[in-house]
């Protein structure tokens, strides 16, 4: 019981911390951003950002979770082997949560692959799986 008072006390801190960290993306990266060319994507962003919790239209998320959510391939693919925590929550959100929010069924099938964590819980205490049945995608809720 103590190990999960602490392991939910831990999320809840990071969900607040990433809140209060998170940046606004200036426009010229989020036109790059929104274009999936990877040039302009490498020109626009520093390897430093690629883990950074944006504020976009009042959610936060990290590059990875904002490629997942807009189908942006290039971008995604890129970022997948590039992004050194999978596990980023932003926003309350994992990359994970976020393609179970979408039904983006492939690209959750490659974050499980480089170790995206199943169990991870949003403020809400629901997992992706959780997500993907809540927003009606039962084929990704089968793999979660």
């Amino acid at each position: 019981m103590k190990k999960f008072i602490s392991a939910t006390f831990f999320i809840a801190i990071s969900i607040f911390a990433n809140g209060l960290m998170a940046q606004e993306m200036p426009a010229n990266q989020l036109k790059s951003f929104q274009k999936d060319n990877l040039q302009e994507f490498k020109t626009a962003f520093t390897q430093a950002e690629f883990n950074k919790c944006f504020n976009i239209k009042d959610r936060s998320y990290d590059l990875l979770a904002l490629a997942v959510r807009h189908e942006r391939k290039n971008n995604f693919a890129f970022l997948i082997n590039n992004t050194t925590d999978i596990n980023r929550v932003c926003g309350n959100n994992t990359p994970l949560i976020v393609a179970a929010t979408y039904g983006r069924i492939d690209m959750a099938k490659a974050l499980l692959k480089k170790g995206a964590s199943k169990s991870t819980k949003n403020a809400n205490g629901e997992t992706a799986k959780d997500i993907a049945i809540k927003n009606k995608h039962p084929e990704l809720a089968k793999i979660l």
